[in-house]
């Protein structure tokens, strides 16, 4: 008779071992999607993979691992690895530090006194007095939920990097010795979010004169549905996002239109796919000087707005589709189109204010165009504070 295989006994021993291999050996950052670690005896290095999945080069995984489903001690430690980053990153910054401007909340008077601790399940905090109107208060921007700043900046950063709100809330327990409920996660993310979201909307970037347009399937209640995206050109900054059932040439419009309202100056040139309703859209949202629009080819001794339809000239927007679906594929679907138009909105928040660009040396699509929001390190604590 074959033995039966523990394959969650398994599982949970390598998580174990990951650990260790961490405490031991740091592992070294490739590109975005790979990893190396080096072996136990240190004269070898394994690649750690994360495209559409994991995958590790060491012999546990390639013999064992990969057939079963399971991970390696490997992939373990780098998911442990991106999880505990983002702790040692916010772990060493103070909220007060971030709110220079210390004043009283109820009358703005900066004539306070600390005023002890105030202790609760998620920490102790900063207790102030204001001397004009006797009002006791605490420095924090998060107010009205279970844990601080620093809890919520860290829950935000890692939803928008991939992890699934469990993963957030058995992090933010093992780290902190916060118990949360999963939708407690989500519901932190659609308040504040929201508000950052419409702080966000009423600044204005300065732009280039090329502008991308495409589309990308997502999946709503089941069904595909597009997603339009409109990108500038030089800045990487993400336009406006547009969720339709259909691909028509009114769809087309209404994604120029929403980057139109956003665009510092009008493109002369729009790239696209080969799409017939895109060079209609095109010719009504973009004329010039009664001029209709040119295809790239015959651009020799005209002005105005170019349309190319060129897959190749578009790669720019395609590289951020890869990126969304970094996040999309652990979201598995949406069950409304509020939820996606909604999720979509707050993932450009995102990919505009906080994620930093590699091509731009670690800074964000908004500060290339012009945009600051006085963000020394930590840009959620720093739009947190703004916004609310």
């Amino acid at each position: 008779m074959t033995p039966q295989i523990d394959l969650k006994g398994e599982s949970e021993a390598r998580k174990e071992r990951a650990l260790a291999v961490l405490n031991t050996r740091v592992p070294q950052v490739v590109n975005a999607t790979t990893y190396t670690i080096p072996s136990a005896d240190g004269k070898t290095e394994y690649k750690v993979r994360h495209l559409d999945a994991y995958s590790c080069t060491c012999p546990d995984y390639t013999k064992r691992c990969r057939e079963s489903g399971m991970y390696c001690k490997h992939i373990n430690a780098i998911i442990l690895f991106n999880k505990l980053k983002n702790k040692v990153e916010l772990d060493d910054f103070k909220v007060e530090d971030v709110m220079k401007d210390k004043a009283c909340p109820s009358c703005n008077s900066d004539k306070i006194l600390k005023q002890g601790m105030r202790r609760n399940k998620s920490g102790s905090r900063q207790k102030y007095k204001c001397k004009e109107c006797g009002a006791y208060f605490v420095l924090d921007p998060a107010k009205g939920i279970k844990g601080n700043a620093r809890i919520l900046c860290l829950a935000l950063d890692m939803y928008y990097k991939g992890n699934s709100l469990r993963d957030i809330q058995n992090t933010l327990y093992t780290s902190f010795g916060l118990k949360l409920h999963h939708e407690t996660i989500r519901r932190w993310n659609n308040r504040f979010m929201g508000k950052i979201s419409a702080y966000t909307n009423t600044l204005r970037p300065q732009t280039s004169e090329k502008m991308h347009i495409d589309e990308q399937v997502l999946s709503i209640k089941g069904t595909n549905e597009w997603c339009w995206n409109a990108l500038d050109n030089k800045t990487r900054f993400l336009l406006a996002t547009h969720i339709t059932k259909v691909r028509r040439i009114k769809d087309a419009r209404d994604i120029m239109q929403k980057a139109k309202a956003v665009i510092s100056q009008n493109p002369k040139e729009v790239a696209t796919d080969k799409g017939q309703f895109y060079a209609d859209a095109v010719r009504k949202e973009f004329p010039y000087h009664g001029r209709r629009f040119i295809i790239k080819r015959n651009r020799a001794g005209y002005e105005g707005v170019i349309h190319v339809k060129s897959k190749m000239d578009n790669q720019l927007i395609e590289r951020y589709h890869g990126t969304f679906r970094e996040r999309d594929k652990v979201i598995r679907g949406f069950k409304s189109e509020k939820t996606a138009n909604q999720y979509v909105e707050n993932w450009r928040t995102y990919y505009n204010f906080i994620r930093p660009h590699a091509t731009f040396n670690g800074l964000t699509p908004s500060e290339v165009a012009g945009i600051s929001i006085g963000a020394e390190r930590n840009r959620w604590l720093s739009l947190i504070k703004i916004s609310t």
